[in-house]
C-alpha cells in the first residue's frame, strides 16, 4: 500500500501508566484493543498531546519529573512538506518528528524536526491534515465553516471558492482602507493645511545658495559705499574747513607765495605744481564719491530678503540645503496625502465594482452548493443506513445570507433525523455519541478522496453498537483506511478483525525497588496472527 502520509511510531515515556513504550503503526487500519483500564485510550490521548492538546502535568507518571512523547510521521506529501517548509521546519528525507516534553513543574517544550516549536504550529498541522473523531471531542464537523469547506470539497467548488476569497480579500482591504481614511480625514486635512503653508512660505522666498551670496555682496557693497561717503565727507571738511580755512585755502596761499618767489626757489615751483595737481585729483575723487547715491529702498529690500533667509534657516535647520530638503519632504508628504484623498474618492467606485463581482460569484456558488448538497445528502444517508442507522436521514440546510463571508454568502448546517418522523436536528445536538461517530465515519468514507486529511483517529467508535452494526463499522473503517491511515480504539472483535495492524495494550504489575507499580505494555500483531488474537477476544467476550 502506497500512502504518502502516516504515523510510523509513537514513543511514550512516563505517561500515566506507561513507563517506556514505543508503539509502531502502519498505513491502513490500525486497531487498538485491550481490556477496560488497560490504557488503550491513553495511546490516542498521547497522540492528542502530540497534536496540540493542552498539557496537563497530572498525566506525568507518579514519582517522575517529566513525560516525553515523540511521534514519527512518514511524509512524502508535497502539500504537507510545503507546510513545514513555510513554517521554517524543512523536512530532511521523508520524516516529520514531533517531540513534546511535559515537566512536573507545569512547563512544556515542543520540538518539530529537532527544532523548538510552538503549540500553534501543532494545532495548525493537526487541523489541516489529521482528524480525531471521538464522541467527547469538539468535532470539526460541528463547525459551520468546516461543514461549508466539506461541501465545497465534495462539489469540486474549491477553485471558485479560492477565486471568491481573493476578490473578498481585495474588497475587505479597500473597505478597511476607506474606513481608516474616513477616520483620519480631518487629521489629514489639517496636516495638508500645515504642509501647504510651509511649502508656500519656502516657495515665496525660493531660496538658493547663489542668490544668498549675491544678496550678501550687495549688502556689503551698499554698506561700504555708505561708509565711504561718510569718510569722504570728513575729508571734504578738512579740505574746505570752516570759513575757508581748510587745506584748499592753505594750498592757494602756498601757491601764491611760491609764485611770488619763484626766482628764489625755482625747483619748489615745479614741485608745488605737482602737489597741486595731486591735491586737485584727491579733491575730485572725493567729490565723485559723494555724488554716488545710496538707494535706501534697495538696501531695505536686500536686508529684508536676507532676514527671510535667516528665518527659514532658524526654522528648518540652519542651511539652504536643509531648507530645500524640508521643502522636498513637505511636497512628498503632501502628494501622498492628496493621493490618499484621491483614493478615498475612488474607493466607492472600486467597492461597487468588486461588490458586483462578488454578488455574481456568490450567487453562482450558492446555486452550485445547493445542487452539490442534494447529492451529498443522498450519499451520506446511504452510508449511515449501511451502518445500521435504519430510518436515519441526513439533510444539509443552506441559506443565503445578506452579507458576504470569506467563502461566499451560504450559511450551512448539517442536520440529521435519526428516527423516522422525529424531525431534523443539527448534528451537534444528536444525543447519542455512537450515532454521531457513525455519521462522522460515513462522512469520512464520502470525503476521503476530496479532503486534505490523510490520518483519521477514531476514539471509541463502537460505543453503543454490536452485531451486524459492528461488522458494518469495521468495513467502513477499512474503506476509509484504504488510501490513508486510520487508528481506532475498539473492544469489539468484529471490528478488530479488519485491522491491518492490531495494537494490543495490556496492563501488568511490576516490581521495581521493592515497589509494585502498574504498567501498560504494547505489542503489535500483524498478518495471520491477527485472527488468533481476535478469536481470543471473542472468547473473552
Amino acid at each position: 500500500m502506497q500512502t504518502s502520509f502516516y504515523i510510523k511510531s509513537l514513543l511514550i515515556q512516563n505517561f500515566a501508566t506507561f513507563k517506556n513504550q514505543n508503539v509502531k503503526f502502519k498505513p491502513g487500519l490500525n486497531v487498538i484493543v485491550g481490556e477496560t483500564g488497560s490504557g488503550k485510550s491513553l495511546v490516542l490521548e498521547a497522540l492528542q498531546f502530540i497534536l496540540g492538546a493542552r498539557a496537563d502535568k497530572k498525566i506525568i507518571r507518579k514519582d517522575t519529573s517529566f513525560c516525553l512523547l515523540e511521534a514519527c510521521f512518514h511524509c512524502s506529501d508535497e502539500k504537507i512538506r510545503d507546510f513545514f517548509q513555510s513554517e521554517g521546519f524543512p523536512l530532511e528525507g521523508s520524516e516529520v518528528v514531533i517531540k513534546r516534553i511535559i515537566s512536573s513543574s507545569g512547563g512544556s517544550k515542543i520540538f518539530v524536526n529537532h527544532s523548538q516549536s510552538s503549540l500553534t504550529l501543532l494545532t495548525s498541522f493537526a487541523k489541516n491534515y489529521i482528524d480525531l473523531v471521538g464522541q467527547f471531542e469538539n468535532q470539526k464537523l460541528l463547525s459551520p465553516a468546516y461543514q461549508l469547506s466539506i461541501l465545497d470539497h465534495y462539489g469540486n467548488l474549491e477553485t471558485e471558492t479560492q477565486e471568491f476569497q481573493s476578490l473578498y480579500r481585495s474588497y475587505r482591504e479597500i473597505l478597511e482602507l476607506k474606513e481608516s481614511m474616513e477616520k483620519t480625514r480631518q487629521e489629514r486635512e489639517q496636516r495638508l493645511d500645515y504642509l501647504t503653508y510651509q511649502i508656500q512660505e519656502i516657495e515665496r522666498i525660493s531660496p538658493s545658495t547663489s542668490e544668498e551670496e549675491i544678496l550678501l555682496r550687495k549688502k556689503e557693497s551698499i554698506l561700504n559705499l555708505e561708509k565711504s561717503q561718510k569718510l569722504h565727507l570728513l575729508f571734504l571738511q578738512v579740505l574746505d574747513g570752516d570759513e575757508g580755512e581748510g587745506l584748499r585755502s592753505l594750498m592757494s596761499q602756498f601757491t601764491t607765495l611760491v609764485n611770488r618767489n619763484k626766482d628764489s626757489w625755482p625747483a619748489l615751483v615745479e614741485r608745488q605744481a605737482l602737489v597741486l595737481d595731486q591735491f586737485e585729483e584727491i579733491a575730485s575723487e572725493i567729490s565723485r564719491t559723494l555724488e554716488a547715491e545710496v538707494d535706501p529702498e534697495e538696501l531695505s529690500s536686500v536686508m529684508e530678503k536676507l532676514d527671510d533667509y535667516q528665518k527659514l534657516k532658524r526654522k528648518f535647520g540652519g542651511s539652504i540645503d536643509t531648507i530645500l530638503q524640508s521643502l522636498a519632504d513637505f511636497l512628498k508628504e503632501k502628494n501622498i496625502l492628496e493621493s490618499q484623498g484621491a483614493n478615498l474618492e475612488n474607493s466607492d467606485k472600486q467597492l461597487s465594482e468588486l461588490r458586483g463581482k462578488l454578488e455574481i460569484k456568490a450567487t453562482t456558488m450558492h446555486k452550485k452548493r445547493i445542487s452539490a448538497a442534494k447529492n451529498l445528502e443522498a450519499d451520506l444517508t446511504k452510508r449511515i443506513r449501511d451502518l445500521r442507522m435504519k430510518g436515519a436521514t441526513l439533510r444539509i440546510r443552506i441559506e443565503e445570507e445578506k452579507d458576504f463571508t470569506p467563502r461566499g454568502r451560504s450559511k450551512i448546517s448539517f442536520e440529521a433525523e435519526t428516527n423516522l418522523g422525529e424531525g431534523y436536528f443539527p448534528v451537534k445536538e444528536i444525543a447519542s455519541g455512537g450515532e454521531l461517530s457513525r455519521i462522522l465515519l460515513s462522512l469520512r468514507q464520502v470525503l476521503k478522496s476530496h479532503d486534505s486529511i490523510g490520518i483519521f483517529l477514531f476514539d471509541e467508535i463502537d460505543t453503543g453498537i454490536g452485531g451486524e452494526t459492528s461488522l458494518a463499522v469495521g468495513k467502513a473503517l477499512k474503506n476509509v483506511a484504504s488510501d490513508g491511515q486510520v487508528i481506532a480504539i475498539t473492544h469489539l472483535p468484529r471490528i478488530a478483525q479488519y485491522a491491518d495492524v492490531l495494537i494490543v495494550v495490556d496492563k501488568e504489575t511490576r516490581v521495581h525497588d521493592d515497589k509494585a507499580r502498574t504498567e501498560s505494555l504494547v505489542r503489535e500483531i500483524h498478518g495471520n496472527k491477527i485472527k488468533k488474537e481476535v478469536r481470543s477476544m471473542v472468547q473473552l467476550h
